[in-house]
């Protein structure tokens, strides 16, 4: 009982070491039978194989004996059991006696005649050896025997220039307080450029007002250089201490030099007695306290189409223009505001650009081909380079930057309606004529009637 344990433990081990190299004890076999010496077979000195033809070695011996046709791979199998290539030079290989294409193989351990041997033979294990470059990070080292491993150059060059966990975190939060940095300059650029522009906006109101300034000074000093001209040829005298250069009064390059608009062109219809110097003293006096004091005050009676879809600004603009006299009407997209515009007439539009249905851009230029007069302020808060070109090329007059405040829509009111007259006030007038126009004919025609003889009454 015994001894039947101990041989079946036997055999046993020894089906397990049998099975740990099949694929050397396939080759042994094949060697040993002598079958294709003229493929395959041992050296003189035995200790070492030659493959004499490999082509007839892929075709007949791997397809019968190892399941497979792969010259390659046959030698890989054998790099796996330890199997060396004996290398020759080109000499040695013209030289050799199995031929210059041979391959030959060897093992310490196979050799011819020695089966006992093929149990030392085992199949290369591989060995792997982990270096931990931080908590998260492992590199891993294989190598094909249990020998130590020295680091090669690359793994060097890795753990040389690792950075710790600690580090790259400090980097990483360094970062995001510089792209924070980057985001508040962004938002801070953005908002000086929207400065910016409102300033420009309203250093060309400045000058258009400046512009209309000197405008009136020079029309004040020719009609000064009339008057003074006219009481010449009438023989009266200007005041004495009355300093006025009459050659250069042409020129509009000294405005400095213009009195104040008490020399307006009413004065000359004033001045009928024979006393130059007290009417000249006295005489425009009471103007021209009024003309300096005047600030430029939007008239009442406005008409203004306001084109915006969102509630808020509705409300606000609505709002400022109520109190600066003028009357609102509210459509909310592009086409609404054609049509409306089709059917009255309004003193100014202010025109929103992003709008659903059709843009304000768009409709300008629609309502441009019928309507040249009114003019359309364009509110957006595009107001790049690139965007007011086209809103001036579609037919807009200007530009309120949104976000405005009162101050600005107010200027640009009176930009654009200072020196208009509401055309409420224009109908009215209008209708006021035509009314009394037929009374005044009647009454001439009545008069003529009274005045002409007998014969003309009954002609007329």
């Amino acid at each position: 009982m015994a001894e039947d344990i101990s041989n079946n433990f036997s055999n046993t081990k020894t089906s397990q070491k049998t099975g740990s190299n099949d694929f050397v004890r396939k080759l042994f076999k094949i060697l040993e039978a002598g079958e294709y010496t003229n493929i395959i077979c041992w050296t003189e000195n035995g200790d070492s194989f030659v493959v004499l033809d490999t082509n007839e070695f892929t075709t007949k011996i791997l397809p019968r004996h190892f399941k497979h046709s792969n010259f390659a791979s046959f030698v890989r199998q054998l790099n796996k059991y330890d199997f060396h290539k004996v290398k020759r030079t080109s000499e040695e290989k013209q030289n050799s006696q199995y031929g210059e294409h041979s391959w030959e193989f060897k093992h310490p351990f196979f050799r011819i005649h020695d089966e006992q041997a093929l149990d030392s033979i085992k199949r290369k294990t591989a060995v792997q050896k982990k270096i931990v470059l931080d908590e998260n990070t492992v590199l891993v080292k294989q190598s094909a025997d249990g020998s130590a491993i020295e680091p090669d150059s690359a793994t060097s060059l890795i753990l040389n220039n690792t950075v710790s966990k600690s580090k790259f975190t400090q980097l990483k939060r360094k970062v995001e307080t510089l792209e924070q940095e980057l985001q508040q300059i962004k938002n801070e650029n953005y908002n000086m450029k929207l400065g910016y522009q409102k300033m420009q906006s309203k250093y060309n109101t400045v000058l258009e007002s400046f512009l209309t300034s000197k405008a009136l000074n020079d029309s004040l000093v020719n009609n000064f250089n009339i008057l003074s001209t006219s009481l010449s040829q009438q023989g009266l005298e200007l005041p004495q201490g009355l300093n006025f250069n009459l050659a250069s009064s042409t020129n509009a390059q000294s405005p400095r030099k213009t009195q104040s608009p008490e020399f307006s062109s009413v004065v000359p219809t004033q001045i009928t007695l024979q006393k130059p110097n007290s009417n000249v003293d006295s005489g425009p006096s009471s103007t021209a306290s009024n003309d300096i004091i005047e600030p430029p005050v939007l008239r009442p009676g406005f008409h203004v189409l306001l084109v915006e879809d969102d509630a808020v600004c509705i409300q606000l603009c609505s709002k400022f223009l109520m109190k600066y006299g003028c009357s609102v009407e509210v459509v909310t997209d592009g086409l609404s505001a054609i049509s409306t515009l089709e059917k009255f007439r309004y003193d100014l539009v202010l025109m929103d650009i992003v709008m659903p249905n059709l843009d304000g851009a768009t409709a300008t230029s629609i309502v441009r081909s019928f309507d040249n007069q009114t003019p359309i302020i364009a509110m957006t808060g595009n107001i790049e380079d690139q965007d007011l070109v086209t809103y001036l090329q579609h037919g807009m007059n200007d530009i309120l930057a949104k976000p405005f405040t009162k101050d600005d829509l107010h200027s640009m009111l009176i930009r654009y309606l200072r020196n208009r007259i509401p055309l409420s006030e224009q109908r009215s007038n209008t209708a006021s004529k035509d009314d009394q126009t037929p009374l005044a004919e009647e009454n001439g025609s009545a008069s003529l009637i009274s005045e002409e003889p007998p014969l003309k009454k009954q002609l007329i």
